[in-house]
């Protein structure tokens, strides 16, 4: 199947996020050196918060290639996957659209970058990090996954 990158309109993304829950996936950005990286992001649903890169699954793209692709397109950065660390259903009432509670179906992968890469940010984040442990503060999907990976 050929993947389409066609963009949909903003208002058949809109009709699809208030009918189904959409296919996403997160990159848990590791340097192999006990740290991660996370974005801070400037979009709802989670607008302000620290979060992994990630977004939705085009049609036709197997989910490794979307790992890879969210994690060049909104960090600028080459990594190997490393695993899947889960799949979780996560809703906030806080949408990508107003009104219209987020539901997506977000499958998480570990990968691992090798030093020396600049992070550049795509629009969707206004500043990165890399940390070596875990702020309680952050949203607990993030924590969860973190612990999945091994972090503390």
């Amino acid at each position: 199947m050929k993947k389409v990158t066609q963009r949909i309109s903003e208002k058949t993304y809109k009709k699809i996020h208030s009918l189904i829950p959409v296919p996403c996936v997160d990159v848990l950005i590791t340097d192999g050196r006990g740290n991660f990286l996370l974005a801070k992001r400037k979009n709802s649903p989670e607008k302000g918060k620290w979060f992994f890169p990630g977004g939705r699954v085009l049609r036709g793209e197997k989910i490794k290639d979307t790992a890879l692709r969210k994690l060049k397109q909104e960090a600028r950065l080459k990594g190997k996957i490393v695993k899947l660390l889960g799949v979780h259903d996560f809703f906030s009432e806080d949408g990508y659209f107003k009104n219209i509670p987020t539901h997506t179906i977000a499958i998480v992968f570990l990968v691992k970058v090798s030093g020396g890469q600049k992070i550049v940010l795509d629009q969707q984040n206004s500043e990165s990090a890399w940390f070596n442990k875990i702020n309680p503060k952050w949203h607990p999907y993030v924590k969860k996954f973190l612990k999945e990976a091994g972090f503390k």
